[in-house]
């Protein structure tokens, strides 16, 4: 029983992705909604390791001024740099997709 539900849905999912059409209007030609995304993921990723390169060159006396107790670690410098991070990781994985989706045209 699970063996014909686990090929039905083998099959299913075969079927749909044969017909499935890609996002572009004419065959041969670029497609403009990739171009357009790939080029914002580029844009995303220099904003993003340009705020990274400008927070790691940042004076620490000017990071000191946010936090509470001297000499302890500030939860809001850390906090926005681990969002840095974050930013910088996602355009990454991004990126990756976008160009793995153009090799497979």
């Amino acid at each position: 029983m699970k063996l014909l539900f686990v090929t039905l849905a083998m099959l299913a999912a075969s079927t749909q992705a044969a017909k499935m059409h890609k996002w572009c209007a004419h065959p041969g030609q670029g497609c403009y909604m990739m171009k357009r995304t790939a080029d914002v993921t580029s844009e995303v990723k220099r904003s993003a390791d340009a705020l990274a390169d400008a927070m790691a060159e940042a004076h620490p006396v000017a990071v000191e001024k946010w936090c509470a107790h001297p000499g302890q670690g500030c939860y809001k410098v850390k906090r926005a740099a681990d969002a840095v991070e974050e930013v910088k990781r996602n355009a990454a994985a991004l990126a990756e997709a976008m160009a793995a989706l153009d090799e497979e045209e």
